[in-house]
Protein backbone atom coordinates (compact mmCIF):
# COMPACT_ATOMS: atom_id res chain seq x y z
CA UNK A 1 0.00 0.00 0.00
CA UNK A 2 1.12 3.43 -1.33
CA UNK A 3 0.92 5.95 1.52
CA UNK A 4 0.53 9.55 -0.01
CA UNK A 5 2.51 12.37 1.49
CA UNK A 6 1.51 16.07 1.42
CA UNK A 7 4.09 18.46 0.52
CA UNK A 8 4.79 21.85 2.26
CA UNK A 9 5.81 22.96 -1.13
CA UNK A 10 1.97 22.65 -1.95
CA UNK A 11 0.17 23.58 1.18
CA UNK A 12 2.31 26.09 3.25
CA UNK A 13 2.43 29.51 2.29
CA UNK A 14 5.91 31.03 1.73
CA UNK A 15 6.06 33.86 3.20
CA UNK A 16 3.77 33.12 6.21
CA UNK A 17 5.93 29.89 6.04
CA UNK A 18 2.47 28.21 8.18
CA UNK A 19 -1.05 26.94 7.08
CA UNK A 20 -4.06 26.86 9.10
CA UNK A 21 -7.17 25.56 8.88
CA UNK A 22 -10.05 23.56 11.23
CA UNK A 23 -10.91 20.13 10.78
CA UNK A 24 -14.91 20.22 11.59
CA UNK A 25 -15.31 16.26 11.53
CA UNK A 26 -13.64 12.92 11.75
CA UNK A 27 -15.43 12.05 8.20
CA UNK A 28 -13.30 15.26 6.24
CA UNK A 29 -10.09 14.41 7.67
CA UNK A 30 -7.51 12.89 4.98
CA UNK A 31 -6.96 9.01 5.15
CA UNK A 32 -3.52 7.55 6.95
CA UNK A 33 -1.30 10.20 5.03
CA UNK A 34 2.54 11.54 5.77
CA UNK A 35 4.29 15.19 5.19
CA UNK A 36 7.50 16.47 4.74
CA UNK A 37 6.40 19.10 7.48
CA UNK A 38 5.80 19.70 11.18
CA UNK A 39 2.11 19.79 12.64
CA UNK A 40 0.71 20.27 15.64
CA UNK A 41 -3.03 19.69 15.95
CA UNK A 42 -5.49 20.90 18.91
CA UNK A 43 -8.64 18.97 19.60
CA UNK A 44 -10.97 21.46 20.30
CA UNK A 45 -14.16 19.38 20.91
CA UNK A 46 -15.40 15.99 21.33
CA UNK A 47 -12.86 12.93 20.92
CA UNK A 48 -10.93 10.77 18.59
CA UNK A 49 -8.40 8.19 17.75
CA UNK A 50 -5.30 8.97 16.11
CA UNK A 51 -3.47 6.17 14.43
CA UNK A 52 0.02 7.37 14.12
CA UNK A 53 3.15 5.11 12.95
CA UNK A 54 0.79 2.08 13.19
CA UNK A 55 -0.27 2.56 16.70
CA UNK A 56 -3.15 4.05 18.61
CA UNK A 57 -3.71 7.06 21.22
CA UNK A 58 -6.99 8.61 22.51
CA UNK A 59 -7.56 12.00 22.79
CA UNK A 60 -10.21 14.66 23.66
CA UNK A 61 -10.92 18.46 23.82
CA UNK A 62 -7.59 20.16 25.35
CA UNK A 63 -5.46 18.08 23.40
CA UNK A 64 -2.31 19.61 21.57
CA UNK A 65 -0.07 16.88 19.63
CA UNK A 66 2.82 17.18 18.13
CA UNK A 67 3.36 15.72 14.49
CA UNK A 68 6.91 15.37 13.23
CA UNK A 69 8.01 15.03 9.46
CA UNK A 70 7.55 11.29 8.07
CA UNK A 71 5.04 10.30 10.65
CA UNK A 72 2.38 8.72 9.04
CA UNK A 73 -1.24 9.26 10.51
CA UNK A 74 -4.74 9.14 10.61
CA UNK A 75 -7.67 10.24 12.37
CA UNK A 76 -11.16 8.03 13.80
CA UNK A 77 -14.13 8.15 15.54
CA UNK A 78 -13.61 6.98 19.20
CA UNK A 79 -16.21 4.87 20.24
CA UNK A 80 -18.96 6.23 17.88
CA UNK A 81 -17.77 10.20 19.08
CA UNK A 82 -16.74 12.96 16.77
CA UNK A 83 -14.28 15.57 16.86
CA UNK A 84 -13.36 19.36 15.63
CA UNK A 85 -9.91 20.30 15.64
CA UNK A 86 -7.71 22.99 14.68
CA UNK A 87 -4.28 22.11 12.33
CA UNK A 88 -1.13 24.67 12.34
CA UNK A 89 1.41 23.08 9.73
CA UNK A 90 5.07 24.55 9.64
CA UNK A 91 8.42 24.55 7.46
CA UNK A 92 10.40 22.11 8.56
CA UNK A 93 12.95 24.55 8.88
CA UNK A 94 11.01 26.82 11.02
CA UNK A 95 10.43 24.64 13.98
CA UNK A 96 13.80 23.32 13.35
CA UNK A 97 15.61 26.88 14.08
CA UNK A 98 13.01 27.48 16.90
CA UNK A 99 14.28 24.00 18.93
CA UNK A 100 17.90 25.64 17.94
CA UNK A 101 16.55 29.18 19.94
CA UNK A 102 15.32 26.92 22.88
CA UNK A 103 18.86 25.65 22.79
CA UNK A 104 17.99 22.06 24.58
CA UNK A 105 18.53 19.18 22.68
CA UNK A 106 17.11 17.04 24.84
CA UNK A 107 14.05 18.50 24.69
CA UNK A 108 13.80 18.83 21.17
CA UNK A 109 14.55 14.68 21.35
CA UNK A 110 11.65 14.17 23.38
CA UNK A 111 9.50 15.73 20.49
CA UNK A 112 11.34 14.04 17.57
CA UNK A 113 11.89 10.37 18.90
CA UNK A 114 8.68 8.83 20.19
CA UNK A 115 7.00 6.30 18.24
CA UNK A 116 3.64 8.19 19.30
CA UNK A 117 2.88 11.54 18.90
CA UNK A 118 3.94 13.67 21.97
CA UNK A 119 0.53 15.91 23.18
CA UNK A 120 -0.24 18.12 26.55
CA UNK A 121 -3.24 18.64 27.77
CA UNK A 122 -4.08 22.48 27.72
CA UNK A 123 -6.84 24.03 30.42
CA UNK A 124 -9.78 25.44 28.54
CA UNK A 125 -8.08 29.76 29.04
CA UNK A 126 -4.50 28.32 27.42
CA UNK A 127 -6.43 26.63 24.73
CA UNK A 128 -8.41 29.22 24.12
CA UNK A 129 -5.56 32.10 23.37
CA UNK A 130 -3.84 29.30 21.13
CA UNK A 131 -7.68 28.61 18.92
CA UNK A 132 -7.30 32.80 18.95
CA UNK A 133 -3.47 32.78 17.33
CA UNK A 134 -4.10 30.20 15.18
CA UNK A 135 -7.20 32.48 13.36
CA UNK A 136 -5.16 35.25 13.31
CA UNK A 137 -3.18 33.33 11.07
CA UNK A 138 -5.98 32.68 8.92
CA UNK A 139 -7.01 35.87 9.14
CA UNK A 140 -3.52 37.75 8.10
CA UNK A 141 -2.62 35.26 5.45
CA UNK A 142 -5.46 36.98 3.51
CA UNK A 143 -4.67 40.74 4.41
CA UNK A 144 -1.24 40.72 5.72
CA UNK A 145 1.32 37.72 5.24
CA UNK A 146 3.81 39.42 7.38
CA UNK A 147 1.71 39.74 10.14
CA UNK A 148 0.68 36.47 9.67
CA UNK A 149 3.76 35.01 9.40
CA UNK A 150 4.81 36.91 13.35
CA UNK A 151 1.64 35.19 14.53
CA UNK A 152 2.18 31.72 13.45
CA UNK A 153 6.00 32.42 14.98
CA UNK A 154 4.21 33.28 18.19
CA UNK A 155 1.60 30.19 18.02
CA UNK A 156 4.88 28.12 17.42
CA UNK A 157 7.03 29.43 20.53
CA UNK A 158 3.43 29.29 22.79
CA UNK A 159 2.96 25.83 21.76
CA UNK A 160 6.70 24.63 22.30
CA UNK A 161 6.75 26.50 25.84
CA UNK A 162 3.77 24.15 26.49
CA UNK A 163 5.65 21.04 25.83
CA UNK A 164 8.30 22.51 27.59
CA UNK A 165 7.20 23.30 30.96
CA UNK A 166 5.40 19.22 30.38
CA UNK A 167 9.49 18.10 29.71
CA UNK A 168 10.67 19.81 32.71
CA UNK A 169 8.00 18.72 35.12
CA UNK A 170 8.65 15.18 34.12
CA UNK A 171 12.26 15.28 34.31
CA UNK A 172 12.81 17.46 37.62
CA UNK A 173 12.15 16.74 40.93
CA UNK A 174 9.60 19.36 42.33
CA UNK A 175 10.42 22.52 44.13
CA UNK A 176 10.21 22.14 47.92
CA UNK A 177 7.37 24.84 48.54
CA UNK A 178 9.32 26.87 50.89
CA UNK A 179 11.72 27.08 48.41
CA UNK A 180 9.50 28.23 46.03
CA UNK A 181 8.01 30.94 48.59
CA UNK A 182 12.15 31.98 49.55
CA UNK A 183 13.17 32.67 45.86
CA UNK A 184 10.10 34.73 45.32
CA UNK A 185 10.75 37.08 48.56
CA UNK A 186 14.34 37.28 47.66
CA UNK A 187 13.61 39.36 44.22
CA UNK A 188 12.87 42.33 46.09
CA UNK A 189 15.63 44.62 46.68
CA UNK A 190 15.50 44.92 50.22
CA UNK A 191 15.58 41.18 50.58
CA UNK A 192 18.48 40.29 48.17
CA UNK A 193 21.01 42.79 48.88
CA UNK A 194 20.67 42.30 52.68
CA UNK A 195 22.88 39.41 51.60
CA UNK A 196 23.00 35.76 53.42
CA UNK A 197 21.84 36.63 56.75
CA UNK A 198 18.78 38.09 55.47
CA UNK A 199 18.19 34.93 53.59
CA UNK A 200 18.89 32.67 56.45
CA UNK A 201 16.49 34.66 58.31
CA UNK A 202 13.56 34.13 55.55
CA UNK A 203 14.18 30.34 54.82
CA UNK A 204 14.58 29.80 58.80
CA UNK A 205 16.82 26.87 57.83
CA UNK A 206 20.52 26.40 58.60
CA UNK A 207 23.08 27.07 55.98
CA UNK A 208 24.35 23.63 55.49
CA UNK A 209 20.60 22.98 54.55
CA UNK A 210 20.14 26.09 52.15
CA UNK A 211 23.21 24.99 50.40
CA UNK A 212 22.46 21.29 50.08
CA UNK A 213 18.76 22.16 48.82
CA UNK A 214 20.36 25.40 46.41
CA UNK A 215 22.69 22.69 44.90
CA UNK A 216 20.10 20.16 44.32
CA UNK A 217 17.60 22.57 42.84
CA UNK A 218 19.43 25.44 41.56
CA UNK A 219 23.02 23.97 40.98
CA UNK A 220 24.13 26.88 42.97
CA UNK A 221 25.47 28.01 46.02
CA UNK A 222 22.97 30.58 48.17
CA UNK A 223 26.22 32.85 47.72
CA UNK A 224 26.12 32.54 43.81
CA UNK A 225 22.48 33.24 43.57
CA UNK A 226 22.40 36.25 45.52
CA UNK A 227 25.25 37.59 43.07
CA UNK A 228 22.77 36.92 40.13
CA UNK A 229 20.05 38.98 42.04
CA UNK A 230 22.99 41.99 42.98
CA UNK A 231 24.45 41.67 39.88
CA UNK A 232 21.38 41.71 37.64
CA UNK A 233 20.38 45.05 39.76
CA UNK A 234 23.26 46.73 38.95
CA UNK A 235 23.91 46.32 35.25
CA UNK A 236 20.54 47.68 35.04
CA UNK A 237 21.20 50.89 37.24
CA UNK A 238 24.35 51.21 34.35
CA UNK A 239 22.46 51.40 31.94
CA UNK A 240 19.53 53.05 33.18
CA UNK A 241 21.01 55.43 35.29
CA UNK A 242 24.12 57.89 35.61
CA UNK A 243 24.72 57.15 38.61
CA UNK A 244 28.68 56.90 39.88
CA UNK A 245 29.79 53.00 39.64
CA UNK A 246 30.85 53.03 43.38
CA UNK A 247 27.19 53.93 44.37
CA UNK A 248 25.86 51.64 42.40
CA UNK A 249 27.79 48.61 43.72
CA UNK A 250 26.56 50.18 47.00
CA UNK A 251 23.10 49.93 46.00
CA UNK A 252 23.47 46.63 44.81
CA UNK A 253 24.96 45.52 48.46
CA UNK A 254 28.37 45.69 47.72
CA UNK A 255 30.74 47.37 50.32
CA UNK A 256 34.10 46.32 48.21
CA UNK A 257 34.24 47.71 45.09
CA UNK A 258 36.84 45.42 43.98
CA UNK A 259 35.27 42.60 44.84
CA UNK A 260 32.35 43.80 42.66
CA UNK A 261 34.65 44.43 39.34
CA UNK A 262 35.85 40.89 39.69
CA UNK A 263 32.30 39.61 40.27
CA UNK A 264 30.61 41.56 37.12
CA UNK A 265 33.25 40.78 35.06
CA UNK A 266 33.08 36.97 35.80
CA UNK A 267 29.85 37.14 35.41
CA UNK A 268 29.37 39.22 32.14
CA UNK A 269 32.31 39.26 30.46
CA UNK A 270 32.89 42.68 30.94
CA UNK A 271 33.84 45.45 32.81
CA UNK A 272 31.37 47.57 34.45
CA UNK A 273 32.12 50.64 32.86
CA UNK A 274 32.81 49.14 29.73
CA UNK A 275 29.06 47.73 29.71
CA UNK A 276 27.74 50.94 29.93
CA UNK A 277 30.19 52.60 27.58
CA UNK A 278 28.92 50.46 24.74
Amino acid sequence: MTIPILREATLIDPQVQSNFHIEYTVKHTYPLHGHDYYEIFIVTAGKCTHSINGEAQYLEKGAMAFIRPDDKHCYDFYDGEDCRFINVNFYREVVESAFDYVGHSAFAQSLKSPKLSPYVMLSIEDMEVMIGKSAQIQLYTTTDKQKARMMARSFLTDALAHFFLRYRNENKKPMPQWLDLLLAQLQKKENFTAGLDRMNALADRSGGHLNRVFKQYLRMTPTAYINRLRLAYAKNLLLTTSMSIMDIAYEAGYENLSHFYHLFKQHYGIAPGKIRSR
